[in-house]
């Protein structure tokens, strides 16, 4: 069957009239993103090879329902669908990864160039339509021969895999991704994989050493990477080198108590999660607390490793989700065993009094946010200020009606809140330079199959039919208002706003009126930038890269891209991309109502 147009020509859902009441800074960075393996499909088409996760879904017993990626969401065959589905929400960003297995089949040597192919298109189409790619090198779908022939994230064999693998993917796409981030949230996926099992490749046997072993080589893998690409541009003008980072995920950690050692116990947590990851990038070392409790299961960093690391990331890039209470261990909570990752860290977990949980029993705590990028902007002051290159609601798949399935009110109210929390930091100077909802489409979510959902839009069982739900149309009018009213129907769950999402729904994938067409805009390339402190002018930066970018192109393409590219050249001011922190009068405006709200996260 043919499948349906995504439309072009209606405008969805007006932006309010009156000013949003949390306001937003015009140079702030709106996104959304996916990642290879749990969207493309195509396991078998373009000459893709076999990553860990294909293997590990198609073991009986490994993933919920039995569910496997094999078609995901077929953004594989259906990217330019999604591409225009993007456009018309408006949204600036895209994060995307690539599958280091579909362009090294066997994660070394030989290069897939279908695969290189379908990511240039994508990458060009992106461009074509106004939004700027955020490249994720490797979102844990390791090729399958560096596991089976190298042990994975254990050997410095893979990070040395990794490191050559990047260096291709920098020189054909570098010309036009101006945003990279190297590793997808290492930690987790170390102790996914090596600890807890739950992941590829699945390993409990010392889970107090491997993966602090596999973690260390992913950080090396990125300092390696991020010094390779620096190197490779370093004939550019400085402000028109790409900014690359590696992708940090941290919860926020609160004592449970107003004691003392509840709060040595918080601080604790804090050097055991964010710190594991996010010392090393600034530091060029493990967080003491860390050394001290693990002693030699703890790898070192020699000291050309350690300058290396240190400042590797050119902005803060950090996913996020919830909070957890934490106490020190005591009669009623005793300590864990010592044979637990876990024990090291020396505290017990508990739910944030108060909060919500949704459908993965995460705590709901917009707070958390807003005192984590405080902790993060005061304990490492990063260059480039902190982009938050994931956050989002998760929740249970169904097979309800779509009206009824787009109906995420729940995802709604949490985007509000947390945007909430990211405003009031933002007002208090901390430099966070934009948010990116986790994640465009429902998708295959790892362990939990297909079971839990995190898209804005809904992907439809059986057809993956694109129906964009409520939280679509909120995102795409907080995108072009460049901000949001908190009082809107939308938080509260009512039969009056339902109407006017599935309208408003049903005008973002409308089919196009005869004869219309988007308006593409030529290839401009813009870098994570702050609001000018001095008056909070925005100064844009564009620049392009005539390249010729003939990567994959005949002749009189690459001419007609150089063409472009100088006529954004022209038409574009300059942006200033530095680390300038966030003022009073470069910060985002909040307007009327909603004060006592911000306050409140």
């Amino acid at each position: 069957a043919r499948r349906p147009r995504l439309g072009l020509s209606v405008l969805p859902g007006p932006p309010r009239s009156r000013m949003p009441e949390y306001k937003f800074p015009p140079a702030f960075a709106w996104g959304t993103g996916s990642s290879a393996y749990q969207t493309e499909g195509g396991w078998q088409s373009g000459g893709r090879g076999l990553s860990i996760w294909d293997a590990w879904s198609h073991t009986p017993g490994r993933v919920a329902g039995g569910a496997v990626a094999d078609a995901a969401a077929d953004h594989f065959g259906r990217w330019r669908d999604d591409v225009r589905l993007l456009h018309r929400m408006g949204v600036p960003y895209y994060r995307l990864s690539l599958s280091w297995a579909r362009i090294m089949p066997a994660g070394v040597g030989a290069v897939n160039e279908d695969g290189i192919r379908f990511y240039s298109e994508l990458i060009d189409s992106l461009l074509r339509h106004g939004i700027r790619p955020v490249v994720t090198l490797y979102h844990w779908d390791l090729p399958l021969p560096l596991q089976l022939e190298h042990d994975g994230w254990l050997s410095p064999r893979t990070a040395a895999a990794f490191v050559a693998y990047a260096s291709l993917c920098f020189e054909r796409f570098g010309g036009r991704v101006l945003h990279w981030l190297t590793l997808h949230a290492p930690a987790q996926h170390a102790v996914n994989g090596y600890a807890r099992g739950e992941h590829p490749p699945g390993r409990t046997v010392a889970p107090t050493r491997e993966p602090y072993l596999a973690a260390h080589n992913m950080l090396l893998a990125h300092a390696l990477a991020a010094a390779r690409l620096r190197k490779m541009q370093a004939a550019r003008p400085t402000d028109q080198r790409a900014l690359i980072s590696l992708g940090v995920h941290a919860d926020w950690r609160e004592a449970l108590s107003g004691s003392e050692a509840d709060a040595d116990a918080a601080q604790r947590s804090m050097a055991f999660t964010l710190g594991w990851m996010a010392a090393p990038l600034y530091t060029g070392a493990y967080p003491p607390a860390m050394r001290a409790a693990l002693g030699d299961a703890l790898p070192s960093f020699t000291a050309e490793q350690a300058a290396l690391l240190r400042n590797s990331s050119d902005f803060f890039a950090l996913q996020h989700y919830s909070t957890l209470m934490v106490s020190r261990p005591n009669a009623t909570f005793p300590p864990l065993p010592e044979t637990s990752f876990y024990a090291a860290e020396g505290v017990r977990w508990h739910s944030t009094r108060g909060a919500r949980k949704n459908s993965l029993g995460w705590d709901i705590a917009p707070f958390g946010l807003y005192k984590l990028l405080k902790h993060i902007d005061e304990t490492y002051q990063p260059r480039g200020g902190i982009v938050i290159t994931e956050s989002g609601f998760p929740s249970r798949g169904d097979d309800a009606a779509p009206h009824e399935a787009t109906r995420d009110t729940a995802r709604v109210c949490y985007l509000k809140r947390y945007l909430q929390a990211v405003h009031r930091a933002m007002g208090e100077g901390v430099p966070v330079r934009g948010y990116f909802v986790w994640s465009l489409l429902d998708a295959a979510e790892w362990e939990h199959g297909f079971g839990t959902r995190f898209g804005l839009v809904r992907v439809e069982p059986g057809t993956l039919a694109r129906q964009p739900k409520a939280s679509a149309v909120f995102y795409t009018r907080a995108v072009k208002a460049g901000g949001f009213n908190a009082s809107d129907g939308e938080c509260n769950a009512t039969t009056q706003a339902a109407p006017r999402f599935r309208a408003e729904g049903a005008q973002l994938q409308a089919a196009p009126a005869k004869g219309a067409s988007p308006r593409l805009v030529p290839p401009s390339f813009t870098l994570f930038a702050a609001p000018d402190p001095g008056g909070g002018q925005r100064v844009a930066r564009r620049h392009a890269v005539a390249r010729g970018v003939a990567h994959d192109a005949a002749p009189h393409r690459a001419a007609r891209r150089a063409r472009r590219a100088a006529g954004a050249v022209r038409g574009g001011a300059g942006r200033l991309r530095g680390g300038a922190a966030v003022g009073q009068q470069g910060g985002p405006a909040r307007v009327g109502r909603g004060a006592a709200e911000a306050a409140a996260c």
